[in-house]
């Protein structure tokens, strides 16, 4: 193996899910570090992209949910520089409605809970989250035409 090969990051790939969760014209979206996200989560084994969005909203924030369609996937990679790792992740989101709990966020979490979707577009880091946000309440996207 020549120098070059051995000094490329290793890749390692994720599978999540994640759910907008929409309750009176607000959906749920949660603060962890200083990114606003909405709940997702890495699936487990044999567990389909549905069922581990049902979970980890019920598991991150306490409310359960039922998924009502499916609106797309987003893909990321990150770095993990102290494993000297590259991680691609691809995310399964749905849009979805609370049946049930209540809000308690997961002590990973500094902030959370239901906001307007105008208030959610300004708070999320992320413009692929913006996007699916916007998705989810049946506007155009960015790359749409939308603002």
């Amino acid at each position: 193996m020549n120098r070059e090969a051995t000094l490329r990051p290793l890749k390692i790939f994720h599978r999540s899910a994640g759910a907008v969760v929409i309750r009176d014209g607000a959906c749920l979206v949660v603060r962890h570090g200083r990114e606003w996200v909405f709940p997702k989560g890495h699936l487990e084994q044999n567990e389909t992209p549905e069922q581990a969005a049902i979970r980890e909203v019920r598991e991150e924030t306490g409310v359960e949910i039922a998924i009502d369609e499916w609106l797309g996937v987003t893909r990321y990679e990150f770095a993990d520089r102290r494993h000297g790792v590259r991680n691609r992740k691809t995310v399964d989101w749905f849009v979805a409605h609370p049946v049930g709990g209540e809000l308690r966020l997961e002590r990973v979490f500094a902030d959370g809970g239901f906001v307007p979707l105008d208030e959610a577009l300004e708070r999320l880091t992320h413009d692929a989250d913006r996007d699916i946000a916007r998705r989810a309440f049946g506007l155009p996207t960015e790359d749409e035409g939308g603002a």
